[in-house]
């Protein structure tokens, strides 16, 4: 067998004809039952749930300083700040959702195709091994089809981080780089420019 098939879930497949007693039993240690797919799989939502809560404070944060140095030195209050930045965080706001959604349906489609995987060896093993061969071959073109389409999600997810990442990047770089500016005292005039710019490089 070719190198870059080794790890392949389809090895696995290849082998019950050889030996299903031996491969089930090494399924079944890795998916073990679908709540402990359904444990790991929140496990990681969780995690990704909190990266996303990270940058929220981290926004948060620049945000308020923001507002408290513009009211204090009188050159805009807080509410009118808040209406002149809120088109940018709704457009924030919306990318995270649209993150946060895209991964949420990737991460059920694991749990859905961990099920799948498990269910079809079990299948397999209650075969008679007259009949194996062929719905051996079938489950390995429904799983390489699978497979191959989990592939897109998975890349569709990560897009969508990613291109959040880089707007909150964008944002918060901006807003720290007026913040730590030595001229500490901030207008209007700044925010108006700094949210031009933001806007040239998100929109």
């Amino acid at each position: 067998m070719e190198a870059t098939t080794k790890n392949k879930p389809t090895d696995f497949i290849e082998n019950f004809i050889h030996s299903f007693e031996d491969q089930i039993q090494k399924i079944e240690g890795v998916f073990r039952s679908s709540e402990e797919v359904y444990d790991s799989s929140h496990v990681l939502f969780h995690s990704f749930q909190q990266s996303l809560s990270f940058l929220r404070t981290e926004r948060s944060q620049l945000n308020m300083d923001l507002r408290e140095n513009l009211a204090k030195n009188g050159s805009l209050r807080k509410n009118d700040y808040d209406c002149l930045m809120e088109e940018i965080y709704l457009l924030l706001d919306e990318k995270e959702k649209e993150a946060e959604k895209q991964f949420f349906l990737y991460i059920e489609d694991q749990k859905a195709m961990a099920r799948f995987l498990r269910q079809g060896i079990l299948d397999i093993e209650n075969l008679e091994h007259g009949g194996s061969k062929i719905k051996i071959e079938a489950f390995k073109a429904e799983l390489e089809k699978t497979m191959n389409t989990q592939h897109i999600k998975k890349e569709l997810a990560k897009a969508k981080l990613l291109e959040f990442q880089d707007i909150h990047r964008k944002i918060t770089d901006h807003l720290r780089m007026l913040l730590d500016a030595e001229a500490h005292t901030i207008t209007c005039k700044d925010i108006k420019k700094i949210k031009k710019q933001i806007l040239e490089e998100i929109v």
